[in-house]
C-alpha cells in the first residue's frame, strides 16, 4: 500500500472453516504470492498498524508475512503452539503473543504471554499473564512508553527495554486502567473497585507523575462493578463507561451503566442521557473532536456530543446498538446487529448540522468494519454467532451493495477484516448523496409488511409498536368543501359538545372532591373536620428536630463530643416544644 501518488485499495484478510486466506479487491480473488493457510484450526489473525505486515497463529505456529512491492510472502515463522491473541506494537517492532495460563503437576509454570521481534521472530521478554481480560501491554503511538497491570500495581517501560521497571503506580485492588496513546504528553487513568460497600475510584494521572498529591482527576462511584476507558487519539479527553452488574431499582436486567468524562484539565463530568436504559455503543471520532452514544431501552436513541461532553445533535430512536465513524471522522454509522434486523443509516457529520446521506438493510448482519478509505463498509455473518448465510459484503457509504460472497453450508465465515492503513493514506473526500452503481444482493428480499392475522386484514390499523419512537411532523388537516350555513351549523355542534363535555368533568371532579373529604372527615373523626394539612407538616417537622435531639442526648450521655452545631441543636429544645404545644390541638 502506497501512501504516495495513487493508493492500492486494501486487501481483504478471510479466516474460516476452511483455513485463511487474503483477498486482493476488486474481484476479492486470493491476493498474488500469498500461500493460503489450509488448516481448520487457525484462531486469530491482526495486521500491523501500517498494514505492511500480517500475523495469524493456526494453533501450531505463528506465521508473518510481509508486503513488499504489492506481494505478500511469509518471512517469518514462530514455533509457538496454542497462541489464541495476538497484537502488534504500534511502529510494528513487537509482536505479543497471548496462550491459556495452565499448569502442569510437578513443573514450574511457564509464562504465557510472550513479546516476539517482528522482522526476526527472536523472543523479547515473557510474562506471566493468567487472565485474558486486559492481557496485551499498552503502547503509546511512538513506542516510548509501555504498560502492563500486575496485582496492585501498573508497570511502565521506557523504549521497549524490559530488563528494568522505569516507573509504577502502586494501587491497592486496582483492576483496570488505561492509557492514551498519543505522542507527548502521556496520561493514565486507573479504577480500583469499592471494598465493604464503599465506593469505587477512578484516578487520572500525568506520566510519570504518580504520586497521591499528583492526582490531576478524580472520579468516586457507589454503583460500579466494572469499567470501560476509552481515550481519545488525541489523548485529551478519556469516557469511563461504568457497569454495575445488578440495576437495584429492578429497571433493567443488564444492570445499570453510566457514562463520565474527564479531560487532562481536571475537568470531570457525569455525561447526561436523554432516555432510561442500557448503554449500547460509545465511539470517539478519529479526530478526537467528538463522540458518539447509542442508549436506552428499544427503540434505542443515538446522539452526538462534543470533546467536552455536551450533546449537540440528537439522531432520534430507533432499533440501532452501534455507531462507528469512518477514519475520516465525516461519516457516522449507525446500526442495529445482532439481534435487530440489521438496518444501517449513514450520516454525513461534517458539516455543523449533521446531514442523513442513505438508508439500507443489511440482515443477519454480526460485525461491520469501514475500509481505511472511508467510503466502504464490511458487513460480515460469521458463526457461531449464525450457522446459516454465513458470508461477507462490502457496501458503499450511499447504500450501493459493491461486492457480496456467500458460503456455502456446511462451511463457516468465522471472521473478516481489512488491511490497516497509516493516518493520512486516503485522505477526506467530497460526500455526495447520490448512490453510486453497485449490484443486486443475491438472497430474497424480506417482505418489509407486518404481519396481520387473517381477521384484521382489509382494515385500518391504528396500532403504534413504540409510542415513544420519534415521527415526522403531523400533517395538517386539510379543510372540508362545506357551504356557509353547513360550516356555521357544524361550529355550533362543535361548540355545544365542548360545553357538555366541560360540564360532565366538572361534575364528576365535585363528586371526587366531595368523597374525599367525606372520607377524610370518617377516618378521623371530629379531627378530621379540624385537619389542616400546613399545621400537620410544620409539626412534623419539629417532631423530626425532637427525634434528633434525642439522639445527641443519648450521644453526650455516652460521653461522646459534640460538634458546635449539635450543642446549638440542643439548646433549641424547649423553643420546639413549646412551638408544638400551640399547634397541637387541645
Amino acid at each position: 500500500m502506497s501512501c504516495g501518488g495513487a493508493t492500492s485499495p486494501p486487501s481483504l484478510a478471510v479466516r474460516g472453516s476452511k483455513g485463511f486466506c487474503l483477498q486482493k479487491p476488486a474481484d476479492y480473488a486470493i491476493h498474488q504470492g500469498f500461500r493460503p493457510d489450509e488448516s481448520k484450526t487457525c484462531k486469530f489473525f491482526q495486521f500491523s498498524h501500517d498494514g505492511s505486515r500480517l500475523a495469524w497463529s493456526n494453533m501450531s505456529t505463528v506465521q508473518i508475512a510481509v508486503l513488499k512491492d504489492g506481494v505478500w510472502t511469509v518471512s517469518t515463522t514462530i514455533e509457538q503452539p496454542k497462541v489464541y491473541a495476538l497484537q502488534w506494537s504500534p511502529l510494528s517492532s513487537l509482536l505479543a503473543t497471548w496462550e491459556m495460563y495452565s499448569t502442569v503437576q510437578g513443573q514450574e509454570p511457564k509464562p504465557n504471554l510472550h513479546l516476539w521481534d517482528g522482522q526476526t521472530g527472536q523472543k523479547i521478554k515473557s510474562f506471566f499473564q493468567k487472565k485474558f481480560g486486559g492481557w496485551c501491554p499498552m503502547w503509546n503511538s511512538d513506542e516510548s512508553i509501555c504498560s502492563r497491570m500486575v496485582t496492585n500495581e501498573i508497570q511502565f517501560y521506557i523504549n521497549n527495554d524490559f530488563s528494568k521497571i522505569a516507573h509504577k503506580i502502586h494501587l491497592q485492588k486496582v483492576s483496570h486502567f488505561g492509557m492514551s496513546t498519543n505522542e507527548g504528553a502521556v496520561h493514565v487513568v486507573t479504577y480500583a473497585p469499592g471494598h465493604k460497600g464503599g465506593p469505587s475510584f477512578s484516578k487520572l494521572f500525568k506520566f510519570p507523575n504518580f504520586g497521591e498529591n499528583e492526582v490531576l482527576a478524580n472520579k468516586s462511584f457507589f454503583q460500579a462493578d466494572s469499567i470501560d476507558i476509552k481515550w481519545n487519539n488525541p489523548g485529551s479527553g478519556v469516557l469511563l463507561l461504568v457497569q454495575a452488574e445488578v440495576d437495584k431499582t429492578g429497571a433493567s436486567y443488564y444492570g445499570k451503566q453510566q457514562l463520565h468524562y474527564m479531560n487532562t484539565k481536571g475537568d470531570t463530568s457525569m455525561v447526561s442521557l436523554s432516555k432510561e436504559g442500557p448503554i449500547y455503543s460509545v465511539s470517539w471520532s478519529p479526530k478526537g473532536d467528538m463522540f458518539a452514544v447509542v442508549f436506552g431501552f428499544m427503540p434505542a436513541r443515538t446522539s452526538l456530543f462534543n470533546n467536552k461532553g455536551d450533546q449537540v445533535f440528537d439522531f432520534g430512536t430507533g432499533p440501532k446498538n452501534l455507531g462507528m465513524f469512518n477514519p475520516q471522522s465525516s461519516i457516522l454509522m449507525i446500526g442495529g446487529f445482532g439481534n435487530l434486523r440489521g438496518k444501517i443509516d449513514m450520516w454525513d457529520v461534517s458539516k455543523p448540522k449533521p446531514d442523513l446521506i442513505s438508508s439500507f438493510d443489511a440482515p443477519d448482519t454480526t460485525d461491520v468494519k469501514w475500509n481505511p478509505d472511508g467510503q466502504h463498509l464490511l458487513t460480515t455473518t460469521c458463526a457461531p454467532r449464525l450457522r446459516q448465510g454465513n458470508g461477507y459484503k462490502i457496501w458503499h457509504y450511499s447504500g450501493s451493495l459493491i461486492h457480496e460472497k456467500a458460503i456455502p453450508a456446511p462451511d463457516e465465515l468465522w471472521e473478516a477484516d481489512w488491511q490497516a492503513a497509516p493516518p493520512g493514506t486516503f485522505r477526506s473526500f467530497t460526500i455526495s448523496k447520490k448512490q453510486v452503481q453497485g449490484i443486486a444482493p443475491s438472497a430474497p428480499q424480506v417482505s418489509k409488511q407486518v404481519y396481520r392475522p387473517p381477521g384484521a386484514r382489509g382494515t385500518v390499523s391504528t396500532f403504534k409498536l413504540h409510542d415513544d419512537e420519534d415521527t415526522g411532523p403531523k400533517k395538517e388537516e386539510k379543510e372540508e368543501n362545506l357551504s356557509k350555513s353547513a360550516l356555521k351549523n357544524k361550529k355550533r355542534r362543535e361548540a355545544a359538545k365542548k360545553k357538555r363535555e366541560e360540564e360532565d368533568t366538572s361534575g364528576k371532579q365535585d363528586a371526587i372532591n366531595t368523597a374525599a373529604q367525606f372520607r377524610n372527615n370518617e377516618y378521623r373523626g371530629a379531627a378530621g373536620l379540624l385537619f389542616d394539612p400546613e399545621v400537620e407538616k410544620k409539626k412534623k417537622k419539629i417532631n423530626d428536630k425532637l427525634n434528633s435531639i434525642k439522639s445527641l442526648k443519648e450521644m453526650q450521655a455516652q460521653g461522646k463530643q459534640l460538634e458546635k452545631n449539635q450543642l446549638e441543636k440542643l439548646s433549641r429544645e424547649a423553643d420546639l416544644l413549646e412551638e408544638l404545644k400551640k399547634l397541637t390541638v387541645k
